[in-house]
Order: C-alpha cells, then structure tokens, then sequence
C-alpha cells in the first residue's frame, strides 16, 4: 500500500514549536505575542527569522515513529506529500530540511514531494498512486475527499471533525490502515 502523509501537524509537533518559538522571539524582542500573533506582518518577520528552525526541531507526534516503522515492515510504501516549499522563504532546501529532520527521529520513507497544497496535493496523489493520504489540513482534506483519494484527517487537537475518517491517535490509524488492507 502507497500511503502519503502530510508532515506538519500530522507527524511532527509544527504548531507547538511556533509557539515556543514565538515566545521566546517575542520575550528577546520585547514584544507583545498577542500584538505579533494577530499582525500578519509581523508573523511574516517571525517566520523569516524561524521557520527553519522550527522545521528542524519540532518533535514527532505521540507513537508515530513507531507507528510508522511498523507499517514500512508490513511493506507499505510511505511518502511525505507536504506544502513545505510553498512559503514565501525560497532560501530554504525545504526538502532537505525535512529529510534531515526524518533521519533524525528515525524515520524511514520512499519519497518526499515538496510545496504540495491544494490542487497539487490532489495531483501529486493521483500521479504517484497514493492509496491513503493523511492529512491534518482540513482544506486539504476535502479536496482529496473530493477527488476521490482516500483521505484521513489527523487532528490530535479536536479542533474540527467531519464525523468520518478523522483520527486524533497514530494507534488509531494504524488500526484503520490495518481493517482496510485486510478488506481489500
């Protein structure tokens, strides 16, 4: 099975990083983290300065490593389909980046595909054959559900939920890819 996860929010902790990031940018700055969060601008500014940084040292969610290990031994392909490479930084090696930061926790993949979002994302999976993409934008989730890639959306924060396919646990997924392969 040819499985594509997204990186960001899916398997590492991207979001939780931006906030230790920002906080301490914020306290070395002496600036307000509401005021730079909420200012557009400002958070470009941010992101200029950090966005490598928070891409190397995020941490990887709860038991996907493991996770992940288990399935390429059950021999699944899997493929980082993600939008890194889609920001407005081009001095970035965004797939260097995330290759690095995969070898360092530990994780092995067959393929990672850059500055996929939206319609490339969909396009990137029909042309590398993607049986199952996971994904944790929920934008992005419903044009894949849309386009008829099988699509499950990982949100370990609760933060939005369609009632079908979403999963807030690695184990859980597992246990979904598992049912499935034995289906079909």
């Amino acid at each position: 099975m040819r499985i594509g996860i997204d990186i960001d929010d899916t398997i590492c902790k991207t979001r939780e990083m931006v906030e230790v990031k920002l906080s301490e940018y914020c306290m070395i700055n002496n600036l307000n983290y509401d005021e730079v969060y909420n200012n557009e601008i400002m958070m470009e500014k941010f992101y200029d300065e950090k966005l490598e940084e928070i891409y190397k040292y995020a941490d990887p969610k709860k038991n996907v490593v493991d996770v992940l290990r288990r399935l390429r031994n059950k021999g699944n392909e899997i493929y980082i389909i993600t939008a890194r490479g889609a920001q407005i930084r081009t001095d970035i090696d965004y797939y260097k980046v995330t290759l690095e930061w995969l070898a360092t926790n530990g994780i092995e993949i067959d393929g990672i595909m850059t500055s996929c979002y939206g319609e490339s994302k969909v396009k990137v999976c029909k042309r590398e054959k993607i049986d199952l993409m996971i994904e944790s934008d929920p934008y992005n989730y419903k044009l894949l559900t849309n386009n008829n890639v099988l699509t499950l959306l990982f949100d370990d924060k609760d933060l939005v939920s369609f009632g079908k396919n979403d999963f807030n646990s690695w184990t859980e997924i597992e246990k979904f890819i598992e049912k499935y392969r034995k289906g079909n």
